[in-house]
């Protein structure tokens, strides 16, 4: 009877953390079908093998004898420029939609890379993309994922503001709420950017691409 009580416990905790993060969970599966999409296409789609190449070479470069200020610049402007999509895209009933494309986006690109460097370097690339492109990316997919789900969250509320019944509200409160999460965001893609130049400045002299 306790083993039966366990488990339902068990149960309504796992259903209560699934309601409570549902468009979190739905964002990681979006990323994930990205990343499938991304490395099972690469090898049928020549532009996008090209464009793949194309944006290895140019982390290679920047990584490679630039200094430690202009790539601290180079990489946080990279970072920022999705987390202002991001932010963009919740200030519109469209984000509903929208973000979930760029999120999706970004899981091909990711996977994109990942395979690629794979597929033309090997073991090598499974080595860089353990020790260096993974590390320093998933802290900012993980604040990507946070920024998506505040972007729906605040599309639905524009949203929710033109159907019939609803009462007229202001959302300056909630917008002021918005704009200092992204603004955390925004910090926390700094950090990412500091990571991605050590990891390379520690590692990258052992991979020759």
């Amino acid at each position: 009877m306790r083993k039966g009580i366990i488990v339902n416990l068990k149960r309504v905790k796992i259903l209560d953390y699934v309601t409570l993060n549902k468009i979190f969970i739905a964002l990681c599966g979006i990323f994930i079908l990205g990343i499938a999409l991304g490395t099972t296409v690469l090898s049928k789609n020549n532009f996008l093998s090209q464009n793949a190449e194309h944006l290895i070479n140019n982390y290679i470069e920047l990584h490679n004898g630039n200094l430690f200020f202009k790539k601290l610049l180079l990489c946080s402007l990279k970072y920022f420029a999705i987390i202002i999509l991001y932010f963009l895209s919740g200030t519109s009933m469209l984000g509903v939609a929208v973000t979930p494309f760029i999120t999706l986006w970004q899981g091909i690109i990711f996977g994109c890379i990942t395979s690629y460097i794979y597929s033309t370097h090997g073991l090598n690339g499974i080595a860089f993309n353990a020790i260096i492109l993974i590390p320093s990316s998933i802290f900012f997919i993980m604040c990507c994922f946070f920024a998506a789900k505040y972007a729906i969250n605040f599309s639905l509320a524009i949203a929710k503001l033109t159907l019939p019944q609803s009462k007229a509200s202001s959302l300056y409160m909630q917008f002021k709420d918005y704009c200092i999460k992204y603004l955390i965001f925004a910090a926390m893609s700094l950090i990412c950017s500091t990571l991605e130049i050590i990891l390379n400045l520690l590692f990258l002299k052992f991979f020759n691409f």
